[in-house]
């Protein structure tokens, strides 16, 4: 009775996984239908039509830096440079050392009215260019696989080599595993405190408060690339790569992570 019972189980199981892979065979087709579409009014020339089904692709994997890439190039066909450039950087963002989005994103901010001088250091830019290479996701496994590689060799030492001098490779790896958390400390500064936005409005005026009383500051125009480094209700305070900051409304720029 008991086995009978035990088979019994094993049949539902396999008609729900059935009916799970039957369930993510027919999501994965629609996604495929959709993405398929999109292509083809790209290609037929009809970018509002490619811009809503890539949109519609990216509501189901928002993690596809393809999916962003060729959002970017259907809202750079309809002349949005904000648009374009936001999603140029959200593929990169996924597929950060992918040449042809590079590419893009560079020749649409070449075709920007408004242009800020960037005025920081050169270790500064070379800094974030280096945290730029790679993903969040890719960090946080290299720090703790230098973490693993440490403590695995002082478990080797413990109990197998009691007694063992340091040598280079032990010095190597926690040299390794403190530059790894320098380097998460770094990350997590780009992606929490210094939010990469665009700007999406054509003109946007920056005040020095968080009011539209306040004095306008300066004026910047759309696609321009700015750091987010607080929110205050409806408002954001933001800095330029030239130094200059101020607060606008949340509305007129997009964050790229979030």
């Amino acid at each position: 009775m008991k086995s009978c019972l035990n088979f019994k189980k094993v049949v539902l199981g396999g008609v729900v996984m059935m009916l799970v892979m039957q369930a993510g065979f027919v999501w994965a087709a629609e996604a495929m239908s959709s993405f398929d579409e999109a292509n083809q009014s790209y290609r037929d020339g009809n970018y509002e039509e490619a811009a809503r089904l890539y949109t519609r692709t990216l509501e189901e994997n928002p993690d596809s830096g393809n999916l962003y890439y060729n959002l970017g190039n259907a809202y750079f066909r309809l002349n949005k440079l904000g648009l374009a450039i936001l999603n140029y950087e959200k593929a990169l963002h996924r597929s950060p050392r992918d040449a042809d989005i590079r590419y893009n994103l560079n020749y649409a901010r070449g075709l920007l009215e408004y242009k800020v001088e960037d005025k920081r250091n050169w270790y500064m830019k070379a800094v974030e260019a280096f945290l730029q290479y790679f993903r969040w996701e890719e960090v946080i496994l290299g720090t703790l696989i230098s973490y693993l590689l440490v403590v695995g060799s002082w478990v080797f030492v413990l109990f197998f080599a009691n007694g063992l001098p340091w040598g280079w490779g032990r010095k190597a790896l926690i040299v390794l595993f403190l530059i790894s958390l320098i380097f998460l400390g770094a990350k997590n500064i780009e992606r929490n405190m210094m939010r990469d936005a665009i700007v999406l409005e054509k003109n946007v005026s920056v005040h020095y408060g968080p009011s539209s009383a306040d004095q306008v500051a300066f004026q910047m125009g759309e696609g321009l690339k700015v750091y987010v480094m607080d929110r205050r209700e409806k408002w954001s305070r933001i800095l330029l790569a030239s130094g200059e900051s101020g607060w606008v409304p949340s509305s007129q720029i997009s964050e790229v992570v979030g």
